[in-house]
């Protein structure tokens, strides 16, 4: 008995605060305008996880070049200096030099002034290596940050298992 007053109570104290909050938007849209703030919002806040904030993709181009992309989520950015390739059981192949594109300079709280990436890297790795077909293992090592909130993910390895023809 006391259980379905509680439930019946907290119903009506709900409905109560539904319609008092009703009353105070005019219109449909402005309802539906106050909600999707509220949920955008909420959404730009959350920290997501470091695979979906920092994406990887990386595809060859030829017998001697990878074509990579670093593509960071909305509302994140990554590190300039904390970019960084090597390979992995490479058989005797080397990674050449890596022309990484200008960024964004900012003012960071944690390394001060810094240049950074908002938006997608496009990438050429060169490779030195015998020229016979094989798998190679790329390590790609970076470092972000999610903007709005200033957190900063520890650095991320990651790595991805090529096949040049």
């Amino acid at each position: 008995m006391k259980k379905s007053f509680h439930l019946a109570a907290s119903a009506l104290l709900m409905l109560g605060l539904a319609q008092s909050a009703l009353a105070q938007q005019s219109t449909a849209s402005g309802i539906q305008k106050g909600l999707t703030s509220l949920f955008s919002s909420a959404k730009e806040d959350e920290l997501i996880e470091p695979d979906l904030a920092f994406k990887l993709k990386v595809v060859p181009k030829g017998t001697n070049m990878l074509l990579a992309e670093l593509i960071p989520a909305k509302g994140y950015y990554l590190y300039k200096d904390k970019i960084r390739f090597s390979l992995k059981d490479a058989g005797g192949a080397t990674i050449g030099a890596i022309k990484l594109p200008a960024g964004e300079m900012k003012t960071d709280q944690i390394f001060g002034k810094t240049e950074v990436y908002k938006k997608t890297i496009p990438l050429e790795i060169p490779l030195n290596r015998p020229a016979k077909a094989g798998a190679i293992t790329l390590v790609a090592s970076y470092q972000g940050c999610h903007e709005k909130l200033g957190v900063c993910y520890p650095p991320i390895e990651k790595t991805v298992s090529v096949v040049l023809q």
